[in-house]
């Protein structure tokens, strides 16, 4: 009986493995299994005023938020708030005076991606508030100072290794209906996290 399992064991086929090439230490993500849902972003940049508030306003710096959900993997909804800083300039009366700008807007989103990487377009309605009346002063808006602004953009996207990270540049034009023939231009980089 001995003999009998030995000699079974001793007949089998020497056994391969089959090893196409070493393992890469880098594991890239599948694009389907990256988060979706509720996300938040947090960017700093700035801002530029074009037309009559151009003439007035110089560049300044900004920082925004968006709270947004992915209804697909290609549509979303966010709300957007940012806030800038600006100086008056020019040769004016209120030259080297401050003045903020509080912008809120609901947008709607476009993605397509491709791989780690993705461009999309966002745009839609929204109001912003100025800090000072300075305008009203020059002449520039009318006497109150919350108005209506309309306008979108576009941007870059870079997916991290992790399924919840990203992050992309962006810039959006919108006008000021409410300040004279003016409208701004809002340049930002960002950092997503999506739940």
């Amino acid at each position: 009986m001995a003999a009998l399992a030995t000699s079974w064991l001793l007949s089998g086929a020497p056994g391969r493995a089959q090893v196409t090439s070493e393992p890469s230490a880098i594991v890239f993500p599948d694009p389907n299994k990256f988060a979706r849902g509720l996300y938040t972003e947090g960017e700093i940049g700035a801002v530029a005023f074009f037309g009559h508030a151009g003439d007035v306003v110089s560049p300044g710096f900004s920082i925004g938020a968006r709270l947004g959900y992915d209804l697909t993997g290609w549509a979303a909804v966010q709300l957007h708030v940012l806030g800038s800083t600006h100086q008056i300039a020019g040769p004016n009366p209120l030259n080297g005076q401050l003045l903020q700008t509080y912008q809120a807007a609901l947008e709607g989103k476009l993605t397509y991606r491709f791989g780690q990487t993705s461009i999309f377009a966002e745009g839609g309605p929204g109001i912003e508030r100025l800090s000072t009346n300075a305008l009203y002063v020059l002449g520039v808006e009318p006497q109150y100072r919350v108005g209506l602004v309309f306008g979108g953009g576009a941007g870059f996207d870079y997916h991290s290794l992790s399924r919840h990270f990203s992050v992309g540049v962006r810039a959006s034009f919108y006008t000021l209906r409410d300040v004279n023939s003016s409208r701004d231009l809002i340049a930002t980089t960002y950092l997503r996290y999506t739940f």
